[in-house]
């Protein structure tokens, strides 16, 4: 029964088994990780902009008026697909000097 649970329904009043549930899991994510990470660059330039926007990842880029330049949201399959795409991807781009990041999480959601 590799891959498979099994879940039986009783009644209270004498605990016999009144039926049984099969359900497979699957090894695909249940959700998307998001992650939305507040940019400060030198110059927020359209370039930089566009860099942004060529990360498969990156579904939104908000330039900003603030503390930070720049807000991107971002979608993996995992923490760790995140950490991949903000560490390698979004603070290797040349202007970007410092990130800070705030993790959505479908299980967080009240």
């Amino acid at each position: 029964m590799d891959g498979k649970y099994l879940a039986g329904i009783t009644r209270r009043s004498n605990m016999s088994w009144t039926g049984t549930i099969c359900m497979e899991s699957s090894d695909i994510p249940r959700y998307m990780e998001s992650a939305f990470v507040m940019i400060t660059c030198e110059d927020c330039t359209e370039s930089l902009v566009d860099s942004l926007r060529s990360i498969s990842e990156v579904k939104e880029v908000q330039p900003t008026c603030g503390n930070y330049d720049v807000i991107v949201k971002i979608v993996a399959d995992s923490a760790e697909s995140l950490r991949e795409v903000i560490s390698s991807k979004i603070r290797s781009i040349e202007k970007i000097r410092a990130t800070t990041t705030l993790i959505s999480s479908p299980i967080l959601v009240y």
